[in-house]
């Protein structure tokens, strides 16, 4: 009996003492000490990561490129030594500069070598003689035909750091002119150039009951062509006074500059490269050049262009700027680099491209001349590789101007109004515009383009111009491979 009693009160403990525990095992189960979503398994599988992982290692910094402490020297004819700072970024760059060649361990110097006149031939003979006086020359480009007929430049896009001159920093106008067979034996970082374009005095367009912009509109719009610029230079053209003489022509220029502009406007150029002969060739009698030298002559002698003075003593190649500066004339194809002789002119003016020719390949574009940079041939590959390096480097972005805008301040306080910077000079700026090949052959000249050794474009057809001009450049180009 007593056995039963013991029996049942143990019992009933266990079934208290199992009831407790089912208790706590319940109101444990409902405490979520972590944030919505997580569970158990994945805070264990998180804990035990952070107890297994291995730390991410830093990675250790690329060493500069050490170029074994070698001088560089960039010739020119015109250094007379360094300028002085005179703005913060001008002394940034200095100060990067300096750091550049601690860095690299290099050191760089741009030096006068030979005046203009001894440039070139110290250049052959310094090359030829396996001596370069210097690693990179800046060339006149008058002085490039001869050492690369010769072989002397360096093939520089087999440089491995000039990475093909694909970065935005190069001139690709210069890459595509010294290119042969696939090498570009030329380069250059200057890309603030300006070339051709047309001037036109807006108080003659608005007198005529056009808008004093209307070049603007046509350029924007792609209908600056050379029809357009014939039809309103018939427009412009005025006898103002009824005594049968042009007082107010509506096209002035010197005629080679008007030629020329068209040649390239057309999509076309005086000379041509064959890569199967590896020669320059006289290009003048192609259609697209033919129908250049016809423009001009169909508008010259159509009394649209203002002839050039036959006075003895007279000023030939400057006559067009009084011309233009005294309301004589309605448009002035030039070169940018006039905008200083019109200056104080008192009608206003604005500047576009040429207009597009007809041609397969035309588009507006100007024509641009610059000094390239080219290295000597048989040049050590290592140490052209490390020149081109350390070259690349020298005139890159300063670090912290990168995103800095263009300064456009110089043209604003040079042109009339806004839209002649924003749509005509950013653009050219920009590369829209071409090198001329006539610069690789010595001797050659753009005024046999407009038969400026016969009388001009007076008297002559187009296919007579070329003709002549055709003879002057088939002498030329055969001398010069001759020798």
């Amino acid at each position: 009996m007593k056995l039963k009693k013991l029996l049942a009160v143990l019992l009933v403990l266990s079934m208290v003492l199992t009831a407790f525990s089912a208790c706590g095992k319940a109101d444990e189960a409902t405490v979520d000490p972590e944030p919505s979503g997580q569970t158990n398994e994945q805070d264990e599988t998180k804990e035990d990561d952070g107890e297994d992982a291995t730390p991410t290692p830093t990675p250790t910094p690329e060493p500069p490129r050490d170029l074994g402490g070698i001088h560089i020297t960039v010739a020119d004819w015109y250094t007379t030594g360094q300028a002085e700072a005179k703005t913060k970024k001008e002394e940034d760059r200095q100060a990067y500069r300096e750091k550049l060649q601690a860095d690299h361990n290099f050191t760089l110097t741009q030096e006068n070598v030979a005046a203009w006149g001894e440039y070139q031939e110290l250049f052959i003979t310094s090359t030829m003689s396996g001596t370069p006086v210097a690693d990179i020359f800046i060339m006149d480009p008058a002085m490039v035909p001869e050492p690369l007929k010769q072989g002397l430049m360096y093939p520089v896009s087999e440089i491995p750091s000039f990475n093909n001159f694909e970065d935005k920093m190069w001139n690709n106008a210069v890459k595509e002119s010294y290119s042969q067979n696939g090498k570009i034996y030329a380069f250059s970082e200057v890309n603030e150039l300006l070339g051709l374009g047309v001037f036109w005095n807006k108080r003659l367009f608005e007198e005529e009951g056009l808008d004093p912009d209307y070049l603007y509109d046509l350029q924007a719009s792609g209908e600056w062509t050379w029809d357009k610029m014939k039809e309103l230079a018939r427009r412009l053209t005025k006898d103002t006074d009824n005594d049968g003489q042009t007082d107010i022509y509506g096209i002035t220029g010197w005629q080679r500059e008007i030629v020329k502009a068209a040649v390239f406007s057309n999509g076309s150029d005086y000379v041509r490269f064959n890569s199967e002969t590896g020669r320059y060739e006289n290009n003048q009698k192609s259609d697209e050049v033919l129908a250049a030298i016809q423009l001009a002559v169909d508008m010259f002698n159509e009394g649209l262009i203002a002839p050039r003075p036959l006075e003895e003593g007279s000023d030939e190649i400057r006559f067009f700027i009084d011309t233009f500066n005294t309301g004589q004339a309605a448009m002035c194809p030039a070169e940018w680099y006039r905008h200083t002789d019109f200056a104080d002119m008192v009608d206003d003016w604005g500047f576009v491209f040429f207009p597009k020719g007809p041609g397969p390949n035309a588009k507006m574009q100007t024509m641009y001349l610059t000094n390239p940079r080219v290295m000597p041939a048989d040049m050590d590959p290592d140490r052209a590789d490390a020149v081109a390096f350390a070259y690349s480097k020298w005139v890159g972005e300063v670090p912290g101007y990168e995103d800095d805008e263009r300064d456009l301040s110089y043209y604003y306080a040079s042109v009339r109004d806004a839209r002649a910077v924003e749509e005509t000079i950013v653009p050219m700026l920009d590369g829209q515009g071409v090198f001329s090949l006539v610069y690789m052959i010595p001797k050659l000249s753009f005024r046999h383009g407009a038969n400026e050794d016969n009388g001009g474009l007076a008297n002559f057809s187009a296919i007579e111009i070329a003709d002549a001009a055709s003879a002057n450049y088939d002498s030329i180009i055969n001398d010069f491979y001759e020798d």
